[in-house]
């Protein structure tokens, strides 16, 4: 299960809280306090104080000082991208389309 650190009014972490939702990913979401020297749970789990932080299992991806770039590119690489357009099924395999009768 993953597992998101952030705060409701982190402008940095309501992107990945949007995309985990377009992906349609379940996780725990953990609010931290807005002192940093507060966030024992993040800083003991992570590393760092910072936040949006990621666990997913044995990958942590810490939080970084205004940054969410690292989780969101992991989040994409491990469960696709939502915003990636796919060609349609019929072009993709070569059929043919019917041409117009007239």
């Amino acid at each position: 299960m993953l597992v998101l650190f952030q705060r409701e009014t982190c402008p940095d972490c309501k992107p990945v809280r949007e995309l985990l939702t377009r992906l349609q990913v379940s996780y725990i979401n953990i609010n931290v306090p807005k002192p940093r020297e507060e966030r024992h749970e993040l800083i003991r789990t992570t590393g760092s104080k910072f936040i949006p932080a990621l666990v997913d299992g044995a990958t942590v991806i810490p939080g970084r000082l205004r940054e969410n770039a690292d989780i969101i590119a992991y989040l994409k690489e491990r469960f696709g991208d939502p915003d990636a357009v796919a060609p349609p099924a019929t072009e993709a395999a070569g059929t043919a389309r019917p041409e117009p009768v007239g």
